[in-house]
């Protein structure tokens, strides 16, 4: 942790040496809401995702979704899992996780986002038919470490359990929310959605697929 703390730090102070060792990881693809050029280090009109061990980096210019090239569909009991550490800016936008994608390299991409803001809120976002709309609308929660301003990060670690009823969200080991399984479209994409105008780190995202049984309630 300590050596992620003292990258993280030279890198948000701008170090050119740094930033001209990393790539763009090869093993990802992205969709972005408006057209706008990858690159290694932030330019007028592009966006940077590279890797920087552990994890990746990422700084937008439009919000994308971000997703493994292969082995990214997900389907039955399933956990995601991801640590975001947020750097200082003034963008209000979200971050966090998505599920449930469909056409995500197409013309009509769904999916739906479990996802923070800067502030210290939590939403559910279902993106279909061209727009994306509240599931769960935004409202704060004390496990959401917001950022309160000055010079550090913050980190958030989203998780989304999804089982055979519901997908519910924890944000640092606390249950956030929980949607019914049948509103969501739960099969699918998985991967990170990251908001317009955000800069990020993301040291860990984590897919695991449960095949055990889901214990079954017993009627009282």
């Amino acid at each position: 942790m300590r050596r992620l703390a003292m990258i993280l730090c030279v890198l948000f102070a701008g170090a050119d040496a740094l930033l001209a060792q990393l790539t763009t990881p090869t093993d990802w693809k992205w969709r972005q809401d408006a057209p706008a050029p990858v690159a290694t280090k932030m330019e007028p009109g592009s966006w940077v995702f590279v890797q920087m061990p552990p994890g990746w980096h990422v700084t937008t210019g439009p919000g994308a979704l971000l997703y493994p090239d292969s082995g990214g569909d997900t389907s039955g009991n399933f956990s995601l899992e991801a640590e975001v550490f947020l750097f200082p800016g003034e963008s209000q936008s979200e971050y966090g996780v998505f599920l449930g994608g469909r056409d995500v390299d197409g013309n009509a991409p769904e999916y739906t986002a479990f996802v923070l803001r800067r502030d210290g809120q939590a939403a559910v976002l279902r993106r279909r038919a061209g727009r994306a709309a509240p599931i769960a609308d935004w409202q704060r929660h004390d496990a959401v470490v917001p950022h309160k301003g000055g010079n550090d990060a913050v980190k958030n670690v989203v998780r989304v359990d999804v089982d055979p009823q519901n997908a519910t969200m924890l944000v640092n080991g606390t249950k956030v929310v929980s949607i019914a399984r049948n509103e969501i479209g739960a099969d699918g994409r998985v991967g990170l959605r990251v908001g317009d105008a955000m800069n990020l780190h993301i040291s860990t995202f984590n897919v695991t697929r449960r095949f055990a049984p889901t214990p079954v309630k017993k009627s009282q």
